[in-house]
């Protein structure tokens, strides 16, 4: 992993507008994201953890450019593409690509595996079109699924078969930037691991650079260089794999770190249970975000947001008590 920077967001923001009434007039906004700055690494994974509703996916989805952003600013390989027009932005869609949560939907049920991986080859002029069908070929094997799925429909694959075609076709077009939106989270255990393994062996391969966001710690910790916590549309604690789950410092980090089962029945770990539910984003808690439920909140978490600043050189945490 190189030190170089493939992407960075700076006060990034994502709000969606709430309408109510018979003109369906705007009266709010869903704030999923309200102020991320983090930067990814050449050839690096950056995790990204937190509880459903979060905005883990929004996040994922603005830095690519699925979703505009409200505000902030995305950079890329050091170009500005935070206002890039739909056209612009086809010319780097072979750069970053997605691989989504549940491999069902995502694909198409009405093409044949080879139109969906191919799709990519076609619109980017990649392969000559007499070629489409060896690369195609080339790809299915590369994610382990046997050529003669070529001419089959999504529904006649299991789970972790699907997920790997859509690996495949997230592969077509050759791109530096995946973002895995919870790659194995509606997959099997057993099947998991071996998508997991298979997205390590492909970034090695290929040289790629992962924004993996997932819910489950273990899977972070397995795959992940570095790990970004977020909390209702914030990043609350950025560090290294292992510092972050052997010292961690926000409240909210630790709270999430002793909910992880420990497979060893003679080791006792004291759970942390946080009162109450995640504040709605359509009107987060004023101060820190976090103040509602954290058990060490004083006066000035009520009042005042704490920034994200770096408290060693490779660990930073977003709390006023650290």
């Amino acid at each position: 992993m190189s030190q170089v920077e493939l992407v960075r967001v700076t006060n990034l923001k994502k709000y969606f507008p709430v309408r109510t009434g018979f003109f369906a007039r705007v009266t709010n906004f869903v704030k999923a994201i309200d102020g991320v700055s983090l930067n990814i690494l050449k050839g690096e994974t950056l995790g990204l953890v937190g509880e459903s509703g979060c905005g883990k996916t929004t996040l994922g989805k603005t830095i690519i450019r699925l979703i505009k952003p409200t505000g902030g600013e995305i950079v890329f390989d050091g170009h500005n593409i935070t206002n890039l027009n739909s056209r612009e932005m086809r010319r780097l869609r072979r750069e970053m690509q997605i691989i989504f949560q549940d491999p069902y939907s995502s694909l198409n049920p009405r093409m044949r595996v080879e139109d969906i991986v191919g799709e990519g080859l076609v619109i980017h002029g990649i392969v000559p079109k007499k070629d489409i069908r060896e690369e195609v070929k080339r790809l299915l094997s590369t994610v382990g699924i046997r050529e003669d799925a070529l001419f089959r429909y999504p529904h006649e694959f299991s789970g972790g078969q699907r997920q790997r075609i859509a690996i495949a076709r997230a592969l077509a077009v050759r791109p530096r930037f995946v973002v895995c939106d919870e790659p194995v989270s509606a997959l099997d255990v057993s099947v998991q691991a071996q998508i997991i393994n298979l997205l390590l062996a492909l970034q090695e391969e290929f040289n790629l650079t992962y924004l993996f966001i997932s819910h489950d710690l273990r899977v972070i910790r397995h795959i992940s260089n570095r790990v970004a916590v977020m909390y209702l549309g914030k990043i609350v604690e950025l560090a290294e794999v292992e510092e972050l789950f052997k010292n961690p410092l926000h409240p909210y980090t630790k709270a999430l770190l002793s909910s992880v089962p420990v497979p060893d029945p003679s080791v006792r770990k004291k759970r942390i249970v946080l009162p109450g539910d995640i504040p709605s984003p359509v009107s987060p808690p004023s101060g820190c975000r976090f103040h509602t439920r954290c058990p060490i909140a004083v006066e000035r978490c009520r009042r005042e947001e704490p920034a994200l600043r770096y408290v060693s050189s490779h660990h930073a945490v977003s709390c006023h008590l650290v």
